[in-house]
């Protein structure tokens, strides 16, 4: 997947060199440097860790686990911005990836269901360019947070339909990446980011710990105003 992410990228950057150097003659950037953001981002879940093996077995209870989990899968976030001044914002997002299938067969019965990893983290965001005029907004930022696993159960052999946790893991980490926002109005932006992700959890989770991935993401942002009354930084300068 990283691989072949790189050719997408160098095209990524290729087309907003041209946006860069444009001026914000709508004062679009200034309106964007003093707004809240809400909003959610979709991408790949590109992993960086372990796989576990296709078939595990048990000869104590005889359980067969197969599994399925792939190196690629869709990630999606939603998130909330809380701007602290033009240079810095607070980031809240709560992630969830499906990482891929895992059929439990024991005692003539079996299960099939999904692991699921949900990050929600708490991420500070510095915004580069936010002092100029500049269209295409760079940032990076760093942060931490819970990383949740979670392996359940939504089919049986019986045929019914259900939730059941059967195994969970939990692991604090940091996270940190970078991107850049594009604001295409004064009440909306469109969003490229990278998250790396070093998930470690402490006892095995379905046969393996290492969960580490990076997040490659596009998304789109509602802005909304600060208090009313603050005058503009053209303003201030004068």
């Amino acid at each position: 997947m990283v691989r072949k992410t790189f050719p997408a990228l160098f095209f990524l950057v290729a087309w907003a060199l041209p946006i860069i150097g444009q001026c914000d003659e709508l004062g679009l950037v200034e309106s964007f440097s003093k707004r809240h953001q809400l909003g959610a981002r979709l991408g790949a879940w590109s992993n960086l860790g372990d796989l576990p093996p296709g078939i595990l077995t048990n000869q104590n209870n005889n359980a067969i686990l197969q599994t399925n989990l792939s190196h690629t899968n869709f990630y999606f976030e939603g998130f909330f911005g809380y701007r602290i001044n033009e240079q810095l914002m607070l980031e809240l997002s709560m992630g969830i990836s499906n990482r891929g299938s895992v059929t439990l067969s024991q005692n003539n019965s079996t299960n099939v269901g999904n692991v699921v990893i949900y990050p929600i983290l708490l991420q500070m965001k510095l915004y580069l360019l936010s002092m100029t005029d500049i269209r295409i907004q760079p940032y990076v930022f760093g942060g931490g947070g819970l990383y949740y696993g979670r392996r359940s159960t939504q089919v049986s052999s019986s045929g019914a339909i259900y939730l059941d946790d059967q195994e969970s893991e939990a692991d604090f980490h940091y996270s940190f990446g970078g991107g850049f926002d594009w604001p295409l109005s004064h009440s909306l932006a469109a969003d490229f980011n990278i998250k790396y992700m070093p998930i470690m959890f402490t006892k095995t989770f379905v046969a393996i710990n290492d969960y580490k991935g990076i997040g490659i993401t596009l998304g789109i942002k509602y802005l909304y105003s600060f208090k009313r009354g603050e005058r503009s930084r053209r303003e201030r300068i004068r």
